[in-house]
């Protein structure tokens, strides 16, 4: 039997079926370190998982929810959703991130795990409790006193980005004044410097900076300003170089003369704020002398005399003022110093004379000095005296002996004996007159002088004492006692007072012959001048009757002009009036002239 059989073609459509599970191409077991506060969208990783269902594609999500993250449900990349900060407690430092991979429908899925750590970043500078700080400090605040501790913190949380060190930043005037040992900041090593003009120029104030830095990448700082005002004290006395001052001021001085100046410091500022005054001395020095309170100048404020006193101590008294903020009179500093003022003498007392006057009754036998003076100078020892008769000392019969420095005697030079010297064969009184001047060897200008009256009765001598005494009556002028002081003296050269005399005479004949030349012409001078009559003869001859002016008509003269004519007439020419009826007078010698007016005859009369 034969078989039979055909071809045919079965075509057999295989569905697809979701039965395949996505898988994870990409997805680190490592985990992932991501710093602190990245930016809001930055990219962390892309994750890749694939499906082999045909036409399946896969999703990606989250599983639970993580803060700061998100993820793209097709890409897969995850992203940063907000900033992340370390130090905010609220976000963690690290993270296991589930994903899921899923495929269409979420039929099939797939789960894996990414863990992300968190990093620190030095992104916080320290912090303190107070970045300005004021604090009132005394002058006198002891060394080592504790002014402030700091209180400064960084947030950063790991170090060193939150591990901070103090750093102190002063100028050149605070260097060494303060120190900050960790963050406490204390005085010293140096006191402070309150009086001083840099601090002046400061305000009286420091000024210190404090660096608090961390030590993280890159080290961030903060600063802190301590701003330290000082008030003074008042630390310092009155100090002055000299222990003591020591002033000389001539006796004449007027009042309100400058005798000196104590000087004294005060280093306490302001400087030499000090006040003088006279705290004690000799009794009655405070009408003496006055001091400024401001200058402690000294100046005279009444009359000296060294005769009186020729020394003053005065202590004077120096006290701060001001020195501190509040003036407070209980803590005011003072010193005092010995001021010694020595009057020095000037010649203001002339000698005295005690009596002003002697009057002494001797023998004309007398040899011995007879008669002591009793001067003597407030301001001059006895041997700067010296002493001389002016006057009376007829025929230098008296003379002063002075063998020591004791005022001197009056003696005589030679014996009065009448046998001898006929003149004192009757009483005679003899009055001297005897100089006293002080400064003997010194200034001349400065010298004063006085005088003194010795009235000496000197008797005859006799070999025969009367044995009566009989008083006679003797009267006598006495000298009144002369004070010459030389206020200006001058002793030229000798050739100064020639030259002197020479210019008188030249100018006596210049002022001569100027008063020649402007009266030689004039009537008379011939009696000045002997050459004036010669000078006027020489000039050209007049007549008589030009010059006299002769009357032609002499009928013109009345009864009184010829009256008078007669007057005129000199002694013993009486009978002249009657021959000569004229006169005149030339006006070039003064001569007068008779003439007849009938003959014309002249008649010269004088």
């Amino acid at each position: 039997m034969s078989l039979e059989s055909c071809t045919g073609t079965i075509t057999v459509n295989i569905q697809n079926v979701n039965d395949e599970i996505p898988v994870f191409a990409y997805l680190p077991d490592a985990p992932i370190n991501i710093y602190e506060n990245l930016p809001i969208g930055r990219e962390l990783i892309k994750l890749t998982a694939t499906d082999r269902d045909m036409g399946d594609s896969v999703h990606y999500e989250f599983v639970g929810t993580f803060k700061g993250f998100s993820i793209n449900d097709d890409s897969g990349v995850i992203t940063i959703s907000q900033p992340l900060d370390y130090e905010d407690p609220s976000i963690p430092h690290s993270w296991i991130l589930k994903i899921r991979a899923y495929d269409n429908d979420r039929v099939h899925s797939t789960t894996g795990t990414l863990t992300v750590i968190l990093q620190d970043v030095n992104d916080n500078p320290p912090q303190c409790t107070q970045d300005r700080y004021v604090i009132e400090l005394p002058e006198n605040i002891p060394l080592e006193t504790h002014l402030v501790s700091l209180i400064c913190t960084d947030k950063d949380g790991t170090d060193p980005n939150n591990n901070i060190t103090y750093h102190l930043i002063m100028d050149k005037f605070s260097n060494e004044t303060f120190t900050l040992t960790n963050n406490e900041i204390k005085t010293g090593p140096n006191q402070l410097n309150y009086d001083n003009f840099v601090f002046a120029g400061m305000q009286f104030k420091y000024t210190l900076f404090v660096r608090v830095t961390d030590r993280g990448t890159p080290e961030l700082s903060t600063t802190i300003t301590i701003i330290l005002p000082v008030t003074r004290r008042n630390e310092l006395n009155p100090m002055s170089k000299m222990p003591a001052f020591t002033f000389s001021v001539p006796e004449n001085s007027a009042m309100d003369t400058l005798i000196g100046r104590v000087a004294f410091t005060d280093e306490d500022w302001p400087f030499n704020n000090i006040k003088y005054t006279i705290d004690g001395g000799n009794l009655g020095t405070h009408s003496k002398f006055y001091i400024k309170p401001k200058t402690g100048m000294i100046k005279l404020l009444d009359s000296l005399d060294r005769e009186i006193q020729a020394q003053y101590k005065l202590v004077v008294r120096v006290t701060d003022m001001d020195n501190d903020i509040e003036p407070d009179p209980l803590r005011q500093r003072s010193s005092s110093v010995l001021v010694t003022i020595n009057v020095l003498n000037v010649n203001d007392e002339p000698p005295i004379c005690n009596p002003p006057h002697l009057e002494k009754i001797i023998y004309a036998s007398t040899k011995i000095p007879f008669l002591q003076l009793n001067c003597s100078d407030k301001d001059s020892s006895h041997k700067e005296l010296s002493y001389s008769i002016i006057r009376g000392n007829t025929n230098n019969w008296f003379m002063l002996e002075r063998p020591g420095v004791d005022p001197p005697s009056v003696a005589t030079t030679k014996n009065f004996q009448s046998d001898v010297f006929r003149g004192i064969q009757d009483p005679t009184t003899f009055q001297l007159l005897i100089e006293v001047t002080d400064e003997l060897g010194g200034n001349k200008a400065s010298q004063l002088s006085t005088t003194t009256t010795v009235i000496i009765h000197m008797l005859p001598w006799t070999t025969t004492q009367p044995t009566t005494v009989t008083k006679t009556t003797i009267t006598t002028t006495v000298t009144t006692s002369i004070l010459m002081r030389i206020s200006h003296y001058w002793s030229p050269d000798n050739w100064i007072s020639a030259v002197i005399t020479i210019t008188a005479v030249l100018f006596l004949m210049c002022v001569y012959a100027v008063a020649w030349c402007f009266f030689k012409d004039a009537p008379g001078c011939s009696r000045f001048f002997p050459n004036c009559y010669q000078h006027q003869m020489s000039q050209p001859s007049v007549t008589i009757e030009e010059t006299i002016k002769i009357p032609r008509n002499m009928d013109s003269f009345n009864s009184q002009q010829k009256s008078n004519l007669k007057s005129t007439l000199l002694p013993g020419n009486e009978n002249a009036a009657a021959v000569y009826d004229g006169r005149a007078i030339d006006p070039v010698t003064g001569r007068q002239y008779l003439f007849n007016s009938q003959t014309g005859e002249i008649k010269m009369l004088n």
